[in-house]
Formats: structure tokens, C-alpha cells, sequence
């Protein structure tokens, strides 16, 4: 792996003969695939078409199909949360007859950006376009859920970068995409390895109905239209200019504080029975900007893995030491607090800390929040952050012109209607369990992939799973999906 010369036999050229294409990597995973008497197609041979998406951009409009690229193709997933744009309904229909438009089956493949990321484009929604950013690939000899797996595990990124040219940007083009060579086992065994992807996916999509649900009765419980209250939406957001009555000045003298739809909000949430987030919630406590070390094993987390109800620890480079986390204890997070982005952009991005994210440390960008004894929901703590009106009051509170930070005393000024109890319970059950099939659904990407390295090692049990003794998980594996009858 670590040579930089390799001798190549004639049997080993294949259609390119830059020197690149045979490096001693590429040629070791050759001669283990013919070594294990692997059936090796290239995805040109497996699929119906393999095409992208348009490469004129569209008129984009406020509403309508949503549209698609390649940084919505993340982690094994096709994730439409990221944010998209929309095209109309009659663009789409053009983009359809163009082929720009993937079917459910059909396995989406980055371009550019998180170049080879591969993803299941039922993961997003049943109709949509794509830019020519992402590839689209319709399998018509290959299980769909195993060659988004095999694209995604280390052997298949292999390839692709194998496959993909350029002397210092790389970049993959479709030629390159239809060259790339996939192991064809047995369709039992494809099935065994795509089970845990489909899988995966029934957990994303219930996760995301389940804090859909939960953020809609916060909204109901709240009285909160789909814009804010009745007099943010009839006039507050319009104004550009108003008086300020004196007695409502607080320590903030920028006009920006006092903005109409900031006072309208102040008015609906004086109405009604409120707590302030510092009977919630101790001060946050900020992180400690880490000294990154090759020999570390703790991850290192920045605004940049925290996202609403989601923490990507695996996504961190950065590593630091159990030494040095030890001597920095503030940057130590711990299961059922919360992580806060206090510098941004992205600011005010809350989630829960759980058992499986630790060990990891956090920077001086995030913030950690512990409940204060009395208050058991920390899940609801992040959806209240999280919602429209958590949002409204980060932007209020943070200061700064380039760069927004929101300081410690601002943040527990924070003012949220109260809820009952028995909704409390509620909405912690069902975020709670939205968090934890976003996790369940990493894990069984991660397991399909790890089966893929397994058989072009030898070490997958085919035997058994061809006999039906070892099968994959099901729905009934799941405790959140088997609760919900999902």
C-alpha cells in the first residue's frame, strides 16, 4: 500500500495506461478479487443508464420540486435536510424527459464536493430533479441497496478514485463512474448487504416523521403560526423604521435588538405563562480550541459537526488525547447534555449528547448546556432551541457584524411559552427516539459496508447466509420502529 513503483504484468493493463491507474493499492485489490474468484462488472454493465443531472441551470422558484445536488449525497444517504432549491412543475417535467430526474431505485453518485458518496434516492422524495453535480445511476443487473453499500465502503471508494482523473483536483466523470468495477456475489448475498441499507433508510424516514411530529405539536401547543404569531405575520416583519417606547430598553442600545418583529414576539410571549431558559438550564459552558494530535483517538467536534437534533462525530478529522482532554476538562462533553453553536455561522444548531456519541471533545465555537436537576427533557430543550422561535431569539441575542457569537448571559435570557407535562413527556419521547434511529441507521450503513470488505476478504460468512441461518436485521430489530409499526 505505502509503494510508490509497481511492476504490471500484461494481464494487468486494462484500457488506461497512465501510471496512476496501477498503483500498488489498485493492483492488490485486483488480484484479491480474482484471487477469491469474484465476478467483477463495471457499472456500465449493471445499469440501464448511467447519466446526471442537467447541466443548464434551471429558473429556480420559492416553491415547488425540489431539486437536488451533490451535497445532499452525504454518508450513505440521500438527505434532503441539507437544504435544496425547487424548479416548476413544467421545468421538472422537461428535467424528467431529460433523464435528470431519478426513479426511487435508482442510486445517486457525488461528482464533486464528497466525490463518490453514493446514496439511495428513495432516501429523499418520490419526485425530484438533480444538477449535473450528481450522477444517476438505474441498476438493472445489481441489487440497488448493495451498489450504493459497496460504492460507499473503503474498497469501492477505491475504485473510484481509481477510476476518477485530474493531476490536482480530481474529478469523476461519467466515463469514469461507468468504468468503476463492482463484485457481483450471489443475488442471496446482495440481498443479506442491501437489507441493512434499506433498512437504514425506513430508519431516516422514520426518524424524520417522528421529529416532524414533535416539532408540529410544539408549534400547536404553542400557538405559533407557520409564520409566528398573528401580529408577526399581519405587519411586524414589514416595517422598517418605529419608535421605541423607553421603558423596554435593556442593556441593548443596537437598533437591530429592537427590530418590530423581535418587539411583536416580546409582546405575544409576554401574554402567556413563560419560562426563562435559566430555569431550564445551567449557563453554557464553552469548549476549549484542541490541540490536534496524529497519535490522538478522541474525536474533536466543531460547529461544522453539529447540526439541528444531529451530531456527526464520525465526521471529525481533527483528533486530540485522552491526555489532553484530561487537562482541558471543559471540552469534555457528556451524555444527556446539550451542544450549542455560540459562534457562526451556523449558529444556535442544538443537539442532544448520547452515550454512543462519547468519547469526543467539543471547541471554543460550542457550547455544552446541562439541565438543571429538576427538568428531564433535554430532547425538548433542543426542539425549543431548534424551532422558529429559537432561531428568532439567537439572531436577536447574538452581537457581532462579520462573525456572530451569542455570550452566556444572553443565552439564558431566552424566554419559551410553558408546556404541560404530559406534553413535555411526549415530545422528549418521540425527539429522543428520532435521534436514536438517526444513530441506528448509521450504524447498519456502516455494518453493509464492512459486509462488502468482508467478502472481498473472504471473511463473510456466504455459507450461512446463503442457508438462511444468518439473516439481516429487520424492522422488528428496531425497538422504534417496531413500537411505531413502522
Amino acid at each position: 500500500m505505502s509503494g510508490i513503483a509497481s511492476w504490471v504484468t500484461a494481464k494487468d493493463l486494462r484500457h488506461r495506461l497512465d501510471a496512476d491507474f496501477y498503483r500498488p493499492e489498485y493492483l492488490e485489490f485486483d488480484h484479491r478479487a480474482e484471487a477469491r474468484g469474484l465476478k467483477m462488472r463495471q457499472v456500465v454493465e449493471i445499469s440501464s443508464l448511467v447519466t446526471d443531472g442537467t447541466h443548464k441551470t434551471p429558473s429556480y422558484v420559492d416553491s415547488g420540486v425540489p431539486f437536488l445536488s451533490a451535497k445532499n449525497i452525504q454518508n450513505g444517504f440521500v438527505d434532503a435536510s441539507i437544504g435544496h432549491k425547487y424548479v416548476s412543475a413544467a421545468e421538472f417535467d422537461q428535467l424528467e424527459r431529460w433523464n435528470c430526474a431519478p426513479r426511487p431505485d435508482d442510486v445517486l453518485v457525488a461528482k464533486s464536493g464528497s466525490i463518490g458518496s453514493a446514496g439511495l434516492a428513495k432516501g429523499a422524495y418520490d419526485r425530484f430533479a438533480v444538477f449535473e453535480s450528481a450522477a444517476i445511476i438505474r441498476p438493472s443487473g445489481v441489487i440497488p441497496a448493495y451498489l450504493s453499500a459497496y460504492l460507499n465502503s473503503n474498497l469501492g471508494q477505491l475504485q473510484i478514485r481509481r477510476n476518477s482523473k485530474g493531476a490536482v483536483i480530481r474529478h469523476l466523470h461519467l466515463e469514469d463512474l461507468r468504468g468503476v468495477e463492482v463484485p457481483l456475489p450471489d443475488r442471496q448475498i446482495q440481498d443479506y448487504i442491501g437489507a441493512k441499507v434499506e433498512l437504514a433508510e425506513r430508519c431516516r424516514s422514520h426518524s424524520a416523521k417522528l421529529r416532524s411530529r414533535a416539532m408540529e405539536l410544539l408549534a400547536q401547543s404553542w400557538a405559533w403560526g407557520n409564520r409566528g404569531p398573528a401580529e408577526l405575520q399581519d405587519k411586524a416583519e414589514s416595517q422598517i423604521a418605529h419608535t421605541v417606547e423607553p421603558r423596554i430598553f435593556e442593556d441593548r442600545l443596537d437598533s437591530e435588538f429592537y427590530h418590530p418583529s423581535f418587539l411583536a414576539v416580546d409582546r405575544w410571549l409576554d401574554g402567556q405563562p413563560c419560562w426563562r431558559l435559566s430555569e431550564l438550564v445551567e449557563a453554557p459552558v464553552k469548549g476549549v480550541q484542541p490541540s490536534y494530535d496524529s497519535d490522538g483517538s478522541v474525536p474533536a467536534l466543531t460547529v461544522t459537526h453539529v447540526d439541528p437534533f444531529v451530531l456527526d462525530r464520525n465526521g471529525a478529522r481533527g483528533l486530540v488525547t485522552d491526555a489532553w482532554l484530561s487537562r482541558n476538562a471543559r471540552a469534555r462533553i457528556e451524555a444527556g447534555e446539550l451542544l450549542y453553536t455560540v459562534t457562526g455561522p451556523p449558529l444556535g444548531e442544538t443537539v442532544v449528547v448520547e452515550e454512543f456519541h462519547l468519547p469526543a471533545a467539543v471547541n471554543s465555537h460550542v457550547a455544552r448546556v446541562a439541565l438543571r436537576p429538576h427538568f428531564k427533557f433535554p430532547h425538548l430543550v433542543a426542539g425549543m432551541l431548534n424551532s422558529p422561535l429559537g432561531q428568532l431569539q439567537t439572531t436577536r441575542y447574538s452581537k457581532g457584524i462579520r462573525q456572530k457569537e451569542l455570550y452566556s448571559v444572553d443565552f439564558v435570557r431566552f424566554r419559551f411559552p410553558k408546556l404541560s407535562s404530559q406534553t413535555c413527556a411526549r415530545l422528549e419521547r418521540d425527539l429522543a427516539a428520532s435521534c436514536r434511529l438517526v444513530e441506528e441507521a448509521r450504524v447498519l450503513v456502516e455494518q453493509a459496508k464492512a459486509d462488502v470488505e468482508a467478502l472481498i476478504d473472504g471473511t463473510l460468512d456466504e455459507q450461512a447466509i446463503l442457508a438462511g441461518t444468518l439473516k439481516a436485521p429487520t424492522a422488528n430489530d428496531i425497538p422504534e420502529l417496531a413500537e411505531d409499526g413502522a
